[in-house]
């Protein structure tokens, strides 16, 4: 206990004395984001890794699953009608110029995720593909102005979970991240990523494929980083109905040489086993999560978040589930039914910091997984 007191105070010196890159990997299972990003008391299985690895001790047997969804929101469709329409004139500046307006200064993201998963008493690993790709168009004085900005996370995880007296579960997770980053920023005609952009943009696009490719403008002129670091977690049963539990998140974790920012999680969640769909198993689940930085200076709290859901089983296996949730005040929805095989729906909204400001942005997200 000692050694262990030790090494977190010496990772702690480390953290205050070195300056911070951005934020760690933000990948989040389907079920956390439909309860507003919640579940550090709550989570299960292997993508728990990724929020709270103690939730690991609580897994007896083993699976394997895979996990693929797709985020859009209604200016990418936008984005895509006009450019259907419209992208012949990229090398006609002036009649472009007349021709951005339904679209102009809006950004249009696109989201795409793959989760490969498995665990097996207690020990588990995560492959996660998580990407976002951001691009817009806007009106310049003589030429339009193209804005673009990716941020791809691989992230390979391994950890483990462990039971102690009391209640009490423990577990860490290691990690291995590449990222591919481009900041959302407009790139002009003095830039030369503007014309790498415009080239990508430029190419015939005549399957599907090609058409989602030109989404990706970012990732030709993005930059690359890799790394390695550690997430920590604990769990206690307060009773038969409540659990709090404990993440530190990116303690440490090391991007090329500089340290992620990491972050302290708190959770309390309320479980208890309900009679309200006939020949189901039910349960209703009510988190509440508090997430701030580990570094001196910020503020309190990063976000206070909550979420509910009422969960159906059925030969003790999840077939079906409905939550709601707020991160930090934008609402999030989700609904996930089957069998081995499942289909969710997911709708997030929150606030990003894309060109020209603030603005509120929602997904509608789409998932197809199996578990074995």
């Amino acid at each position: 206990m000692r050694r262990t007191t030790v090494l977190i105070a010496a990772a702690m010196a480390v953290a205050a004395s070195r300056p911070f890159a951005e934020a760690g990997p933000q990948f989040r299972d389907t079920k956390s984001q439909s309860l507003g990003r919640t579940g550090v008391a709550s989570s299960q299985g292997a993508p728990s890794l990724l929020l709270n690895p103690a939730a690991m001790a609580k897994e007896t047997g083993g699976n394997v699953g895979l996990s693929v969804d797709v985020g859009v929101n209604s200016v990418l469709l936008d984005y895509v009608s006009w450019a259907a329409d419209n992208h012949q004139y990229l090398n006609k500046p002036d009649t472009l110029l007349t021709k951005i307006g339904p679209v102009d200064n809006k950004w249009a993201p696109f989201s795409q995720t793959l989760l490969l998963y498995g665990n097996w008493q207690g020990i588990g690993f995560d492959v996660v593909s998580d990407t976002r790709y951001d691009l817009t168009l806007a009106k310049a004085v003589v030429t339009p102005v193209i804005g673009v900005g990716a941020l791809s996370d691989l992230l390979l995880t391994a950890g483990k979970g462990f039971k102690a007296d009391d209640g009490y579960r423990f577990g860490f997770a290691l990690k291995y991240l590449y990222r591919l980053r481009y900041d959302d920023r407009l790139v002009g005609t003095t830039d030369d990523d503007f014309y790498k952009a415009k080239a990508t943009l430029q190419k015939p696009d005549k399957t599907l494929s090609q058409k989602l490719a030109k989404l990706g403008v970012a990732s030709d002129i993005a930059k690359t980083s890799q790394g390695v670091g550690l997430n920590l977690g604990a769990e206690k049963d307060i009773d038969a109905n409540w659990t709090a539990g404990l993440s530190t998140l990116d303690f440490p974790t090391l991007l090329d040489q500089h340290l992620l920012r990491p972050e302290i999680n708190l959770g309390l969640a309320f479980h208890r086993d309900v009679d309200l769909v006939p020949d189901l198993d039910n349960r209703v689940l009510v988190n509440l999560d508090w997430q701030r930085f580990l570094i001196p200076g910020t503020p309190w709290f990063k976000q206070l978040k909550m979420g509910a859901a009422l969960e159906g089983f059925m030969n003790k296996r999840e077939v079906a589930y409905i939550g709601l949730g707020l991160n930090d005040g934008y609402p999030t929805f989700g609904v996930r039914f089957g069998y081995l095989v499942y289909l969710s729906y997911v709708y997030v909204a929150e606030e990003t910091g894309t060109y020209p400001g603030q603005e509120k942005l929602s997904f509608h997200k789409l998932a197809l997984q199996a578990q074995i």
